[in-house]
């Protein structure tokens, strides 16, 4: 149960933990190791020591015996002070075998007599240890006792000694009785040389005993070391890839839309939260495109519900989405009108002689601007021509700009037009009549854009946050294939919410706002506190004469002014400081507004189309924006009941006019 229980846990534990362990259980086998390899050395190096020391103690024995020998000849008592010198070395090594012979040796002498023995000082501990340790071992118990036999053999040479010291200074010294002293000294140094003999060739055995034992033992902690690492460097790593095929498996079954497939979580370390996490993410990424699906089968509800034809294209005009009433109006398929251009629902003789440089709506004759927008002949598939009502709005995307035509068929207001004029005053009372019928489908036309847009936001709000969230926690950690699909959600989010806010915006210009006294002077100080920044970066220089009290609507009238200042501040010249004049005067009923820069200029050819939405004179890498802001402008002016047109040469600068009722 324990190698169940821990096996366990060390599936659950975290990869990080995983690694502590494993790095752990090496660190701790090879600690092992190297305490194994330090102890050989360390015993190893006392076996030298005692060779050594056998050395010392077999040198000293001989030289002894020699300085004995010669004072028996030369009766010299500086060769027998000699004799007893060399006779210390065996003495200080007995001390040691006493003390270590019993049962609570006292170390300090046993180190004092090995000194005593002329063993090096940091020798002595080793020595010592290996005695202490190893005296059961064979060879070690061997050579001990062959050392306690010398030792015991040795101290007959100190009688002799005193012996032949006591025979040589008494006052008739005999050479027979020194001669006979002396001839036993050599039995005793044979049996001598034999155990000193015995004493080496057994610690010689047992140091290669304690080789090849060392040499076993690292190679098997060594094997150890190496199994263990390999052992559980597999298992984590199987772990670890068995955890991640799950996911990937998972992965690709979502990138086929298949979410039916769940990564298996095999444990509970970040793999296994990772496949969690992966599967929670494939639920919230389902819910989000189903609330996508849900919200475009919603805006394209609404689109079909328009009581006018409503016209996508692109900026090239190309057109990417209609609804069913513009297919009723023009007579077209939807599969015809897609990829078409504009042009198509306009008579041939407007149509542009290349259609990849199609004409801009105010470029065709006949163009007429209203309150909504332009009308314009608009011509069915049959070939008949009828007059329509186009209102144009622009959608920045990151695709591209956009642009929504709400296309009215206004036949039947023509055929009341002329009606009227021709009945005059008789039928004044019916043209107010078809005349308010317009305006209450215009009003609807406006509450569809808002009510639709307004609609919209909501979930597409939380669909755009949850696939957010997603791509931020998990971006990266999928495949390629799910990044992607991701971004595409998302970018299609944004495409709808910028299309959405556009329209809301749109609809919202002057929607039941009430015209109020509004102070210019503040409402310019609040534009460019606003615009501080831009300013500061720019360098710009803006100066205004006394500006007026003017009844308009004040969110409107600061955004015409930033607009304005904002333009002529983006086109100046390079190198130059902008240097902005605003000044007004009253004319005939009417403020009349001068704001005059020292920019780039605008060719007297463009200077009526820079105010229609979405013309730009210049290339977005040059100068960005989406060609909107002088749209707005021209709106908002018109909205006060003024016009807005502009004076310029290029290379010296503009001067933007426009006029609000007094």
């Amino acid at each position: 149960m324990k190698g169940v229980s821990l096996s366990k846990w060390f599936r659950n534990v975290s990869i990080a933990k995983k690694l502590y362990f494993t790095v752990g259980i090496m660190a701790t086998l090879i600690a092992i190791e190297l305490g194994a390899l330090i102890f050989s050395i360390n015993t190893l190096s006392a076996v030298r020591a005692y060779v050594s020391g056998e050395g010392l103690w077999s040198k000293a024995q001989k030289d002894a015996m020699y300085q004995l020998l010669r004072y028996s000849r030369t009766h010299d008592e500086a060769d027998y002070q000699k004799f007893k010198e060399f006779m210390k070395v065996s003495g200080g090594d007995h001390k040691t075998l006493v003390e270590l012979n019993k049962a609570k040796p006292d170390m300090a002498i046993a180190r004092e007599g090995f000194i005593e023995g002329r063993n090096h000082k940091d020798d002595v501990d080793g020595m010592i240890k290996l005695f202490s340790r190893f005296n059961r071992i064979y060879y070690i118990n061997k050579a001990i006792k062959a050392w306690a036999a010398a030792d015991a053999s040795v101290t007959e040479f100190i009688p002799i000694g005193e012996q032949l010291h006591k025979e040589i200074n008494a006052l008739h010294p005999s050479s027979e009785k020194i001669n006979a002293i002396v001839q036993s000294v050599d039995p005793l140094n044979a049996r001598l040389t034999v155990l000193e003999d015995e004493f080496s060739y057994t610690l010689g055995e047992g140091s290669r005993w304690l080789e090849n034992l060392v040499l076993r033992l690292l190679f098997l902690i060594a094997l150890s070391v190496e199994i263990t690492g390999l052992t559980l460097a597999i298992i984590v790593s199987r772990n670890i890839q068995k955890g991640l095929n799950e996911i990937l498996q998972s992965a690709k079954a979502v990138a086929k839309n298949d979410f039916t497939r769940k990564a298996k979580a095999f444990s509970k370390d970040e793999i296994g939260i990772l496949a969690n996490n992966f599967n929670t993410m494939a639920e919230e990424l389902q819910r989000s495109m189903h609330n996508i699906e849900q919200a475009q089968q919603k805006f394209k509800g609404l689109l079909e519900s328009a009581p006018d034809a409503i016209v996508i294209m692109d900026e090239k005009g190309r057109i990417t989405l209609v609804n069913k009433q513009c297919e009723n109006i023009f007579g077209y398929q939807k599969d015809e009108l897609i990829g078409a251009n504009m042009e198509l629902l306009l008579p041939e003789r407007f149509r542009s002689a290349k259609p990849e440089q199609p004409k801009l709506i105010y470029d065709i004759p006949g163009v007429r601007s209203t309150d909504i927008g332009v009308e314009v002949l608009g011509q069915r598939k049959n070939g008949n021509e009828f007059p329509i009502e186009m209102s144009l709005s622009p959608l920045e995307t990151e695709e591209g700009v956009l642009v929504t035509a709400a296309i009215r068929d206004i036949s039947e207001k023509k055929r009341l037009e002329k009606e009227i004029r021709e009945a005059n005053v008789t039928l004044e009372k019916k043209v107010q009549k078809r005349t308010a019928e317009l305006e209450i489908k215009n009003k609807e036309l406006e509450q569809f854009a808002y009510v639709a847009s307004h609609d919209l936001q909501e979930p597409l709000r939380t669909t755009s946050s949850f696939v957010e969230l997603l791509r931020k926690q998990y971006h990266g950690r999928l495949d390629e294939n799910a990044d992607r699909y991701i971004d595409y959600v998302i970018q299609a989010s944004d495409r709808m919410k910028t299309l959405i806010k556009d329209l809301l915006d749109y609809s919202r210009i002057g929607r039941e706002k009430q015209f109020e006294p509004v102070n210019c002077n503040v409402a310019l100080a609040e534009v460019l506190a606003d615009l501080a920044e831009v300013i500061k970066e720019n360098q710009a220089k803006i100066v205004a004469g006394p500006l007026p009290v003017v009844n308009a609507f004040p969110t409107e009238l600061k955004l015409l002014f930033q607009n304005l200042i904002s333009n002529s501040i983006k086109f100046r010249k390079p190198g130059i400081a902008p240097h902005i004049e605003i000044s007004t005067t009253n004319q005939y009923g009417h403020w009349h507004f001068q704001f005059r820069d020292n920019g780039i200029g605008i060719d007297k050819q463009y200077q009526q189309r820079i105010f229609i939405i979405f013309q730009r004179l210049h290339n977005r890498s040059v100068y960005e924006g989406s060609g909107i802001g002088l749209a707005h402008c021209k709106k908002i002016v018109e909205l006060h009941g003024g016009k807005i047109w502009v004076e310029s040469e290029i290379g010296k600068g503009s001067i933007f006019h426009f006029t609000i009722a007094d």
